[in-house]
């Protein structure tokens, strides 16, 4: 079954990634929806702070356990309600995030995990979007980042940060399913140069050009240029200036994940979240 993993913990970020992901569900033809929380505890959880560091009563966090049963319940629900026909499942863990998020991967197999994420501007607290770098690099599936402000709409321009040293990360968009949804979208193949090459391209880049061209043969698209010295800052004016929906993220070195998780970390994906960003595998 087609199915989508969505990690909860029921702050603000985490439901507007339900939203989007019940939209996506209802354009993308998914079959299984599979919500997870997380119990789990660190030795902190079991303190209160004041001025005796109590510990918690068991019967407090057993009583939170109870509370956070019912809302995945009454959340199952309502999207069952807005999905009809699509199979809702809600688990809950013991085990730490990612290792519970990686239990379900290899148990049930979904073809993607979808993460909210906060952005600099604006932080709901959630501790999904607070590990949201571990479990995008952990992910064996792709995963799908909705920032906190963002409402689903359908997809018609596709941007695609490619560095030309690893065009053969294209590959992986070769290998997506393309749904027939966009079948009128357009995939744009974005490289920040600031030594502004392709005003006069060379024979290196003619043929850098070529190859994208024959990978992408089957798709509409567009190759682009930005002579931004940041690599960063060039997709960001990209995205504002032709609208995107949507931006695809190829694996490898050099990545457009491979400059957020090395390049400021919190500052470069927070800014980047104002549309979402698929991640291949």
């Amino acid at each position: 079954m087609k199915t989508l993993l969505i990690p909860v913990d029921f702050s603000a970020t985490s439901d507007n990634a339900v939203n989007f992901a019940i939209e996506w569900t209802r354009a993308y033809g998914y079959n299984r929806i599979i919500l997870l929380k997380t119990f789990y505890d660190t030795v902190f959880d079991h303190i209160v702070v004041s001025a005796e560091y109590a510990p918690v009563s068991p019967h407090y966090m057993a009583r939170e356990r109870e509370q956070a049963a019912t809302r995945m319940e009454d959340l199952s629900r309502e999207i069952s309600l807005k999905t009809r026909g699509v199979d809702v499942i809600a688990m809950v863990s013991e085990a730490p995030l990612l290792r519970a998020i990686m239990e379900v991967v290899r148990e049930e197999s979904p073809e993607m995990i979808i993460l909210g994420s906060d952005n600099y501007r604006y932080s709901s607290g959630s501790f999904i979007a607070g590990n949201l770098i571990s479990i995008a690099k952990a992910s064996p599936v792709r995963v799908l980042i909705v920032p906190s402000t963002y409402t689903y709409k359908p997809v018609e321009n596709i941007l695609v940060p490619c560095d030309y040293n690893m065009l053969d990360s294209l590959n992986k968009v070769r290998t997506l399913e393309i749904p027939r949804q966009w079948k009128n979208s357009k995939l744009l193949v974005l490289n920040v140069d600031h030594k502004e090459r392709y005003l006069n391209p060379d024979d290196q880049l003619k043929a850098a050009e070529q190859h994208i061209h024959e990978r992408l043969q089957n798709y509409p698209h567009e190759i682009c240029y930005s002579n931004d010295k940041n690599i960063i800052n060039g997709i960001l004016s990209f995205i504002q200036q032709r609208h995107i929906q949507l931006i695809i993220s190829l694996p490898g070195k050099h990545s457009f994940l491979y400059y957020l998780t090395h390049k400021s970390i919190s500052d470069a994906i927070c800014r980047n979240a104002q549309e979402p960003v698929l991640i291949l595998k």
